[in-house]
């Protein structure tokens, strides 16, 4: 039998990060690294990367790559698994954070912000696991997080979240995450999801400040997810001892689904 520890240990792994430098990403990042993992943080914005993964260096100790991926644009995600397998030679763990919103009247919703969500949300979350899941068939060992989320269980009154294709992204992004769950266990690789609530980040103060009271009514618990209240749920799903779990979609929402 295993002990608690070396079934949590990251020591050795190599895990990507999308929007791995900011926000709740910076939460996951953290999770991999301080357990062992070496870190590979993806964003559009290469400045932020480069400025995270220097200071996770330095604190953990550990091997941080800074890298510049749009997960929206298909070249960028081959160049980006191109550059990690050049580095590390291998990928144990995906962490698909990256995510795009758009705040719109559904009868008025532009197509152009439907198709950015949706490509971004959904396609590169594909893509990304596509990749992945063929470097990791091959090591007969793998573990990939999706970032679903509560919206992908509930519908949203207007006036608390007006964002009718990010709902439809989070639900995508759920199903997705089962049906690699039942194709890929025969490659030793898990797949599952977190389904985050309401936790503060540049993309959801708009809606916490316009909102955020009357949405603390919808939480059994009156607040707002922690700075660090992600990641023991993300280091779970990412660890050795998780082995026998895929398929599934872990809320950490303060109660909000469970209403």
């Amino acid at each position: 039998m295993r002990h608690v520890k070396d079934l949590l240990n990251l020591t050795g792994q190599v895990a990507i990060i999308t929007g791995g430098a900011a926000g709740i990403g910076l939460q996951m990042a953290y999770a991999m690294g301080e357990a062992g993992a070496d870190v590979v943080l993806a964003a559009r914005k290469l400045d932020r990367c480069t400025e995270v993964a220097r200071k996770m260096e330095k604190e953990l100790g550990i091997r941080v790559l800074a890298a510049r991926c749009d997960v929206s644009i298909h070249e960028e995600i081959d160049a980006l698994y191109e550059q990690v397998m050049r580095e590390f030679k291998r990928v144990d763990i995906l962490i698909n954070n990256s995510g795009a919103t758009w705040g719109a009247p559904s009868l008025e919703y532009p197509i152009e912000a439907w198709q950015k969500v949706i490509n971004t949300n959904v396609n590169g979350t594909w893509l990304m696991c596509q990749r992945a899941g063929r470097i990791m068939s091959k090591q007969m060992y793998g573990r990939i997080i999706n970032l679903a989320s509560l919206a992908a269980f509930v519908g949203a009154p207007a006036d608390v979240m007006d964002a009718v294709a990010y709902q439809t992204s989070k639900a995508a992004v759920a199903g997705l995450t089962k049906d690699l769950a039942v194709k890929w266990a025969r490659y030793n690789i898990t797949v599952n999801a977190i389904a985050p609530g309401w936790f503060p980040s540049k993309m959801s103060q708009g809606v916490l400040d316009s909102s955020g009271e009357k949405m603390k009514g919808f939480i059994p618990m009156g607040r707002f997810g922690g700075e660090d209240e992600l990641k023991a749920a993300t280091l779970f799903l990412a660890s050795p001892g998780a082995g026998y779990t895929t398929g599934v979609i872990l809320s950490v929402d303060g109660g909000w689904v469970a209403m």
